[in-house]
């Protein structure tokens, strides 16, 4: 055939070469022109590139898109066509003389003109694949809600469901109880009744002994026995609840108020107070003979008093105003070394008196007070209220409850003790919470400000809520990087205005959680950028908690701001002469805000931050 052959995309020309024009790409001429059985007239290269996308259909078959049985194209049905040189009478055997392209399609305006609108359906394609990615991002945006307050509502379904599992096991018994009571039949005749009185003081002398073997055990199976915490005491907390929480409220609401009336000096810590601060001293405090290094440090409320707890034994209270040691608490470890201590100044005895708790890896508990004139403890006064060994178990934390009648220890096996100061100082154990379906293995523990609430950490990399009203887990987080080999929660603490909750990994990753929410709000110290790989101390500033200071492997602090994580600052430990800078283990603020406190693993003194004067 020759380049006059009729069919759609053929064009004839005068006196010359005929004109044609591809298809599929409009390119005039075609490089290799090929006609179609439907007539069409395109390149062999581009119609074979579009028969192998297509699977063989021919692309011209206007049907194919609804048809089930789509016209097909081979390449042999494929009628090549042939230009000559001679127009439309010439014969085959002439040579064969490319015709030109159309002037529309060659000037440099035609090109322009074709470059435009190439660009204008590209940035319309962009845009309308910009929009397709916003919609996709908003409906996953609503999947993934959706999926959280599913998962939320289960969690809460199957707590009430084991909280009714439970009622009714409880009145299932007492109605067996009450049945078997009822078909004993009338009181036994009067002949009997010596026998009876028998039988029920030989049932009353066998409770009395479980119960004293209950309150005396300190295995596993006595705590289980000794059950939840008695309702007595569980009105005491609710009472100290109530008090401390009404006053936070109060607090919170005129804090506005306060703040416009403060002066500079008595409006709390700021950033600009700790970029201040440098390190103003150092001092050893426990025996030179132990091994060096602090296991933890504790203080009073923000106050001027501290306890640290060593590796000699022995916990250890300092006054930072006066420099001077309070009181050496020997024997605070039990048999092996203290692992932990706190200390919390108690607000609702009537004396003031200041508590210490102590506890080891052995499951021993102490418990010291010192009496107190204007919430100041007296010099070298601290007596031992008592030492009980809760179960053979290690104590990862010990928490002094802020009514100053109870204490809280988080144990290793995944259970929440808790004991009580009786009337005349005596420490008695009330019962062992173990309400860790999971079997998580603890690593650490703060209890709330308000005393009901108590944050525990896994080796799992999980976050524990306990409901000590309810005695039950309220529910539990994950920590960034949970699950993978070795990551868990090195360290936890609250803000004193109950809301946020900190913790730090084994990896190093510090993450700030909203309690209320139970929802991450920040996280820091990604792949150790400030701190080091792995931080063991986090503590909020006094107050409204409106600081984070955290400390690592580096022998560095990190302050951030709360809602304001880019404003940083930080401070250096002055590096020692011989060996490397230890790794903090404790951090706590001390004087409202205004100076700080810190120990290390291997480092024997406390060193103390402030502004020098």
């Amino acid at each position: 055939m020759n380049g006059t052959s009729g069919g759609p995309s053929s064009a004839g020309a005068s006196g010359g070469g005929a004109l044609l024009q591809c298809a599929l790409s409009g390119e005039t001429p075609p490089t290799d022109p090929v006609v179609t059985p439907s007539g069409h007239i395109c390149s062999r290269r581009l119609l074979l590139t579009k028969l192998t996308e297509n699977g063989g259909v021919d692309p011209f078959d206007s049907s194919s898109s609804s048809s089930s049985n789509p016209r097909t194209l081979d390449e042999s049905d494929l009628i090549e066509l042939k230009l000559d040189g001679g127009g439309a009478g010439a014969t085959t055997g002439g040579g064969a003389i490319m015709p030109p392209r159309l002037p529309s399609a060659a000037s440099l305006p035609a090109l322009l003109s074709s470059v435009q609108s190439e660009y204008d359906a590209l940035l319309l394609e962009l845009y309308d694949t910009r929009r397709t990615l916003e919609d996709t991002r908003r409906e996953l945006s609503q999947a993934l809600y959706q999926n959280d307050a599913s998962v939320r509502v289960v969690a809460r379904l199957v707590m009430e469901r084991d909280g009714a599992r439970e009622q009714l096991a409880a009145m299932s018994a007492q109605v067996s109880a009450a049945s078997a009571a009822a078909s004993a039949g009338p009181p036994a005749p009067a002949g009997d009744g010596g026998r009876k009185r028998a039988r029920d003081e030989d049932g009353e002398e066998a409770g009395e002994t479980k119960k004293a073997k209950e309150a005396n055990s300190g295995a596993a199976g006595g705590a289980a026995a000794a059950g939840k915490i008695p309702q007595s005491d569980l009105d005491s907390m609710m009472a100290t609840w109530k008090a401390l929480s009404k006053d936070r409220k109060k607090k919170s609401k005129n804090k506005d108020k306060d703040a416009a009336a403060a002066s500079p000096a008595t409006a709390g810590v700021t950033m600009e107070t700790v970029q201040s601060m440098e390190e103003t001293g150092k001092k050893s405090l426990h025996k030179s003979s132990a091994k060096a290094g602090l296991v933890s440090v504790a203080s009073l409320s923000g106050g001027n008093l501290i306890v640290t707890a060593g590796r000699d034994r022995q916990a250890v209270v300092y006054n930072t105003d006066d420099g001077k040691v309070v009181a050496n608490l020997v024997g605070s470890g039990g048999s092996k070394k203290a692992d932990l201590v706190d200390a919390d100044i108690v607000k609702s005895v009537d004396d003031g008196a200041v508590l210490v708790a102590t506890g080891s890896s052995d499951g021993t508990l102490t418990v010291y007070s010192s009496p107190a004139e204007d919430g100041v403890a007296a010099a070298a006064a601290f007596a031992s209220c008592g030492t009980i060994t809760l179960t053979e178990d290690s104590i990862v934390n010990v928490s002094v409850h802020p009514s100053g009648k109870y204490v809280v220890a988080a144990l290793q096996s995944g259970r929440v003790a808790f004991a009580a100061l009786r009337d005349g100082g005596v420490l008695e154990e009330v019962a062992v919470l173990d309400g860790n379906a999971g079997g998580a293995e603890y690593t650490c523990a703060d209890l709330h400000p308000d005393g009901l609430i108590y944050v525990v950490g896994t080796a799992a990399g999980t976050v524990q809520v306990w409901d000590l009203s309810k005695q039950t887990p309220a529910g539990s987080v994950q920590a960034q990087g949970a699950g993978d080999e070795g990551v868990g929660i090195a360290s936890i603490v609250m803000s004193d205005n109950g809301y946020h909750v900190a913790t730090s990994t084994t990896a190093g990753t510090v993450q700030v959680w909203d309690l209320r929410k139970l929802k991450c709000v920040a996280t820091l110290n990604a792949d150790g950028a400030d701190v080091g790989s792995v931080v063991k101390a986090v503590s909020f500033s006094p107050g409204e908690g409106k600081l984070l200071a955290y400390g690592g492997a580096k022998g560095t602090i990190t302050v951030v701001g709360v809602k304001d994580w880019d404003n940083k600052t930080t401070l250096s430990v002055t590096p020692p002469k011989k060996g490397n800078v230890a790794t903090i283990t404790g951090l706590v603020w001390t004087h409202g805000g205004m100076s700080m406190a810190s120990c290390s693993d291997s480092d024997r003194p406390v060193r103390f931050w402030g502004k020098k004067e």
